[in-house]
């Protein structure tokens, strides 16, 4: 296969998704001229004059899973090049929603499966449904969509050599084996610990602790930071053929709207962005991202547990006020 340049980089941007576009801390390229890099106009939706964008996350099991395209992680990414921020929001998989589409209803992380019949996870996967109930909960509009299933989250921690995470605590869950010893638990001990493939895909996906979902999106905000720190080490010392091979490797396990000029243009924004200007947030039902409420829902012989807006199931207007305070503060 003859790769130019253009591929290449290509390559190495779409590469990069399942690590926020890099979520870069540095401080080095503060002074970017945009203007230059962009070639902007009226159109773009990183002109200068809007220069903000929204990229919706998914994170699936994906195919030869059970629920291969439930959504564990789901989480947008709002970032401003003129005041050089960038805050990550992360929504639960329990949130429950309802449409004209699904007048049932459903919980969030279903929607892909909903949309999807064929129940398996490739190229020819929609994400209408879920882009636009994001888009009604945070009252923001998704610009792009990142879906990205466990296994290729897997081959790309171990295409950077793994990574290093630091725990208050022990991890133990009694529902997950340990990837290595299969007759054993997981366990996870206090302090640091060094993750390769295998054992980020347990970690993420752990939720053995009193507060369940919420646990593991802790989680998976520690992942992002430990991806930031290696990529950006690794990105100073490896050439792109490197990346190149990676993405080989990635190649059946992602689907994006992303294409290469705005591709490009995230990368030199969200590069630019200091660390003390990242932001986290989660929706939840405690603090201090308190929009969410528990509740009980019949379904059947058992009770479905679900997490709805404080002022009622499809009601948006107080997330809408909190994010954008959040955005503008």
């Amino acid at each position: 296969m003859k790769i130019n340049f253009k591929n290449i980089v290509i390559i190495f941007l779409l590469g990069l998704l399942t690590t926020v576009f890099l979520i870069w801390g540095t401080n080095r390229s503060q002074n970017y001229n945009f203007a230059s890099a962009f070639h902007l106009d009226d159109k773009n939706p990183l002109s200068l004059t809007n220069s903000s964008f929204n990229l919706l996350f998914l994170g699936i099991a994906g195919n030869g899973s059970r629920g291969a395209l439930l959504a564990d992680t789901i989480f947008v990414i709002h970032a401003d090049s003129s005041r050089k921020k960038l805050v990550l929001v992360s929504i639960p998989r329990d949130f429950w929603v309802q449409d004209k589409s699904y007048p049932r209803g459903t919980k969030i992380n279903g929607l892909l499966e909903l949309e999807n019949s064929t129940q398996k996870f490739n190229k020819d996967c929609s994400f209408n449904l879920v882009q636009k109930k994001i888009e009604d909960i945070l009252g923001l509009k998704m610009d792009y969509v990142a879906i990205f299933d466990l296994e290729g989250v897997e081959k790309l921690v171990d295409g950077i050599g793994g990574i290093n995470i630091w725990l208050d605590k022990d991890i133990i869950d009694p529902n997950l084996v340990d990837p290595h010893y299969p007759s054993q638990i997981f366990h996870l001990k206090a302090g640091w610990n060094y993750l390769d493939g295998d054992l980020v895909a347990k970690f993420v996906r752990t939720r053995y602790a009193p507060s369940g979902d919420f646990y593991r999106i802790e989680h998976q905000h520690q992942i992002l930071a430990a991806l930031r720190d290696k990529v950006s080490q690794l990105a100073n010392v490896w050439h792109f053929a490197t990346w190149f091979n990676i993405w080989q490797d990635l190649n059946n396990h992602y689907i994006t709207n992303l294409d290469f000029e705005n591709a490009w243009k995230i990368f030199l924004l969200v590069k630019s962005i200091p660390s003390n200007q990242i932001q986290y947030l989660s929706l939840s039902n405690r603090e201090p991202d308190n929009q969410l409420t528990s509740a009980m829902l019949p379904g059947g012989e058992n009770d479905i547990y679900v997490l709805i807006p404080r002022a009622g199931i499809e009601k948006y207007e107080e997330i809408h006020k909190y994010i954008k305070e959040k955005i503008n503060e």
